[in-house]
């Protein structure tokens, strides 16, 4: 492979920046096209897609998902839901681009983002079923499900508002905040506010980062609490954001609020509820796929900086109360990424791919991009970095492992498809594909290597 001096491909970072400006400018949009809830995968669809042109069905695999839950999962912007338990298919948008799909705690119902152009999204809510299908009306960018209750908790320009499933909507934060994130047990969330500034001098806002109780719901805004002031620099609340207890936060600082640099990573802190002074843990990008956490209260996370993936990285398992920091070997010649933890903890699924070096920034052609897509595999290891070894029948190309919730098998994409297979190594099925039709032309590279699945797949045990 020729190596690139520092090939930095610019395109793909102001592709970062313009989605960031996309996203502040959210606004509501006309009602969706969606389908009778009866329909499923033998059925014809009445109404085509924004695009006018007839989209083959994707091939799904009933029978290999059986018992395995239920499946969100986005292809080429239409949205279908797989369920496990019941062995139907069922496509639930028509038309336009859906993305973000989310199951309530308890499966029962799905949230996501559709929209009808290019730029602006609504958040919809619908029945496992089908059936209640309705948009929440405003302009929201960010959206989660509490993990005790059917509530959602939505954010964006027009501050945090809650959404029962019964009732109208009521807002709990009356400032422009970033996604909220919800406490463990669902009886708090965390968010963060960029706090008043000298419009001349960006440069210097500082955020601050808050928790507030929902206390069963109330029907008007009420005040954090404020935990932490960072002074000229930014708070990106990390992946779950709390630690499993609800004791603590996770977040990213991001000095002077700087885009590029927090492309090159950022430093990971922890903050125990009721303390000023947080812990530095670890340098790492900000994927929230790249953080996992352990029912025994441990962080799993990806280390080491630069935006290239194929170099400098690897596994670390992290006590978020003491700070301590416990670094897994990686398999020789690779970098450790996309990693998993099993439900009860003790196993971790990941990517292993050929460590390129610090040196290449880029691939002179698709066959060099190629070669390095191959080397990704799955492997398998204990939480304490013993027993790793591949699964070499998972295939190569591999992206984003999870694991079902009884430890027993693996789901991943694979050729622009996703896959199923046993922990324990064997054959794996197809589950659904293709997520796109574009594929492998657009999209291959990613922002410097790295692709998230995040917006197109659901998985719910």
């Amino acid at each position: 492979m020729k190596l690139g001096t520092k090939k930095v491909i610019l395109a793909f970072a102001s592709a970062v920046i313009i989605l960031v400006a996309v996203i502040s400018l959210l606004l509501p949009v006309r009602l969706a096209g969606f389908l009778p809830a009866h329909m499923n995968q033998t059925e014809s669809v009445s109404k085509a897609p924004s695009s006018k042109t007839p989209l083959a069905s994707p091939d799904v695999n009933v029978a290999a998902f059986k018992g395995q839950g239920r499946l969100a999962f986005v292809r080429d912007g239409l949205l279908y839901v797989l369920d496990g338990r019941t062995g139907t298919v069922r496509q639930v948008t028509a038309d336009g681009t859906a993305k973000n799909p989310a199951w309530s705690h308890d499966g029962k119902w799905l949230a996501f983002m559709h929209a009808t152009d290019s730029q602006t999204f609504d958040v919809w809510l619908e029945r496992q079923d089908g059936t209640q299908a309705h948009h929440i009306p405003g302009s929201y960018c960010q959206f989660s499900w509490s993990p005790a209750d059917d509530l959602l908790a939505v954010g964006g320009q027009n501050g945090i508002w809650l959404v029962p499933l019964t009732g109208k909507p009521y807002q709990l934060v009356d400032v422009v905040t970033s996604a909220p994130v919800w406490s463990p047990d669902g009886k708090q969330l965390a968010y963060t506010v960029t706090l008043p500034y000298d419009s001349k001098h960006p440069e210097d806002r500082s955020d601050a980062l808050y928790t507030i109780g929902i206390n069963g719901g109330q029907p008007r805004p009420q005040a954090g609490t404020r935990r932490l002031v960072a002074p000229r620099a930014g708070i990106w609340l990390a992946g779950a954001g709390w630690w499993p207890d609800g004791k603590g936060l996770l977040y990213w600082l991001d000095p002077w609020h700087g885009l590029s640099a927090a492309a090159d990573g950022l430093n990971l802190y922890s903050l125990q509820l009721g303390s000023d002074k947080p812990k530095s843990l670890a340098h790492g990008l900000t994927n929230p796929q790249w953080l996992s956490l352990a029912p025994q209260g441990r962080l799993l996370m990806v280390t080491g900086g630069l935006r290239i993936i194929w170099a400098n990285k690897s596994l670390a398992l992290i006590n978020m109360e003491s700070g301590q920091v416990q670094k897994l070997p990686n398999p020789t010649g690779c970098v450790a990424i996309d990693p998993s933890l099993s439900a009860d903890g003790r196993r971790i699924a990941f990517v292993a791919a050929r460590d390129l070096g610090d040196q290449v920034w880029g691939f002179n052609n698709a066959r060099d991009l190629a070669s390095w897509v191959a080397s990704r595999t799955l492997w398998v290891e204990n939480a304490d970095g013993s027993g790793a070894h591949p699964l070499p029948s998972a295939g190569r190309g591999i992206y984003q492992p999870i694991w079902s919730r009884d430890g027993r098998h693996i789901l991943y994409v694979r050729d622009n498809s996703l896959w199923l297979i046993d922990a324990a190594g064997g054959e794996p099925a197809k589950i659904c594909g293709p997520l796109t039709a574009e594929y492998p032309d657009a999209g291959s590279f990613g922002f410097y290597g790295f692709i998230s699945y995040g917006n197109q797949i659901w998985y719910q045990p």
